[in-house]
């Protein structure tokens, strides 16, 4: 009896609850995104370089952060769009530096519809159409400046209170993209403010493992390091504006750094771990706990537009890629959270680079559709002149310099630009691919299952080179789908209608 009367009473509170649910506070969200950040060089996750991030750091003490979170796409342009639209690039458009696709929603414009006043913070060129990512409050300048983001931070939040509308903060962060502080000389600011500090050659006491302990690389890795410290200053002047606004406790805060790896040789514009791994980090009082740690899920930029639907009580886009990873945020386990897929496409105009990776907590495949053994890897800091030709900075010179009297760097170098068709690695073993396990008979079904688990994606996805992956022997089959792929997305503009003659 007690327990009809006890059931009874909860159907009877349960509108209630709905109603009082609906009643509360939309919650605000700040999204701050770095550009070119390693995920490694962020002290909360395991830089090396002592205090170089307090405010990043603090942030993660004050929320969760995630392990194992991946760009789709290690390029702007196309992974700052389908974060904000949850589809895989060849459904949404952003196959490079292209606009979605009208049809494809965003969210900004289902934010919009919500009631949410939105801020679009720099690299406003990246967001097309300009249509489809609707703002009430932009800033593009400002990107590298710590004073100019907690002025225009405050200025915006005060626009919404004074609406009465819950904000969606969006700040795209210039740093640590090149150009790196002190590259041309000692007074260069490189396009921003000054740092709270700088740091000095010697205080890299290591290189991340994909590149090559030189002394230039040392030298130039200090001023990336450098730029990272303005970045946590950007962070730390944007949250404190948002504490004096009387924001803080309800709004949830996301720091995704970056949308790539850094503008490096096996980083940027490509499918590597160190290409593809993010930090990513949450705040948001009351609902995340502090100081978590995500070590069980994989979860990319595709997730992000879904989560922060279903964070806000948003209706969700139909028929997008990703699926929402609240459940983790709450500290709940979820399946089928073991595997990401990662894209890159365009290293220039007309120069289509395709790669494919599935990959796990420490396993990679990848294949390389372009490569022939002939054909010069473009993209990411290589010009279209060809990548020995040309990079920026220090860094590569020298490699290439000490790869004339170092087979084993020329090696590495001769991998760089030409690749091979396919490669497997085992992160347990090898953090910074460096050994390609592809051919190792003991490796054969693992390998065949991810070759099996990345065509099934493809092709359910429609991915233009599905075909091409499926029959990878067949170059003419690879060659077919590049020149369809190009005529789709580089058509000559129209000639222009002369008068006939009379």
């Amino acid at each position: 009896m007690k327990r009809t009367i006890s059931l009874l009473t909860a159907l009877l509170l349960l509108p209630l609850a709905r109603t009082q649910a609906a009643n509360l506070p939309k919650p605000n969200i700040v999204f701050i995104c770095a550009d070119d950040l390693n995920f490694d060089s962020v002290g909360c996750y395991g830089c090396k370089i002592p205090e170089l991030t307090p405010n990043i750091d603090k942030l993660a003490a004050e929320g969760m952060r995630f392990q194992h979170a991946y760009a789709t796409v290690a390029v702007c342009q196309p992974v700052r769009e389908l974060m904000h639209c949850g589809r895989y690039p060849h459904r949404s458009g952003a196959m490079g530096f292209y606009p979605l696709k009208p049809e494809v929603r965003t969210l900004n414009q289902q934010l919009r519809e919500a009631g949410y006043l939105i801020s679009m913070i720099g690299k406003n060129g990246h967001y097309l159409p300009t249509k489809s990512f609707p703002v009430d409050f932009a800033e593009q300048k400002i990107n590298r400046s710590a004073k100019g983001l907690a002025e225009a931070t405050a200025k915006f939040i005060g626009m919404a209170k004074a609406q009465g509308k819950p904000f969606f903060h969006h700040v795209n962060c210039g740093d640590p993209h090149h150009p790196l502080i002190g590259a041309k000389g000692p007074d260069d600011l490189a396009d921003g403010d000054a740092p709270s500090r700088f740091i000095k050659p010697e205080e890299v006491t290591e290189v991340p493992g994909f590149l090559e302990d030189l002394p230039e690389v040392r030298r130039e890795m200090a001023q990336y390091y450098t730029n990272v410290r303005r970045l946590d200053d950007c962070v730390g002047a944007v949250l404190q504006a948002l504490d004096e606004s009387g924001q803080r406790e309800n709004t949830l805060v996301m720091f995704f750094g970056g949308d790539h790896g850094m503008a490096w040789a096996f980083a940027k514009s490509n499918v590597y771990e160190n290409s593809s791994r993010s930090s990513l980090i949450f705040r948001w009082p009351g609902v995340i706990a502090p100081g978590g740690v995500d070590t069980a899920h994989l979860v990319s930029t595709l997730d992000f537009t879904p989560t922060l639907l279903d964070a806000t009580g948003t209706a969700m886009i139909p028929d997008m890629d990703g699926r929402s990873f609240l459940p983790a945020l709450k500290g709940k386990r979820m399946a089928g959270c073991d595997r990401v897929f990662t894209f890159y496409n365009q290293g220039g105009t007309s120069h289509w680079m395709p790669m494919r990776c599935v990959r796990t907590k420490d396993r990679a495949y990848i294949w390389n559709g372009w490569s022939d053994g002939k054909t010069d890897y473009q993209g990411g800091l290589f010009s279209e002149k060809g990548p020995i030709a040309k990079g920026t900075g220090l860094a590569w010179p020298a490699i290439v310099k000490a790869a004339q009297t170092n087979p084993a760097i020329k090696a590495r170098v001769e991998m760089l630009v030409h690749r091979v068709p396919e490669e497997f690695f085992d992160l347990s073993n090898d953090r910074f691919e460096r050994h390609n396990l592809i051919a190792e008979a003991t490796r054969q079904q693992e390998i065949e299952a991810m070759r099996s688990d990345l065509l099934a994606l493809m092709q359910r996805t429609g991915d233009p080179f599905a075909e091409a992956f499926a029959h990878r022997d067949d170059r003419a089959v690879y060659l077919s789908a590049r020149d369809k792929v190009n005529a789709q997305f580089n058509k000559p503009p129209p000639k222009k209608k002369t008068p006939a003659a009379k």
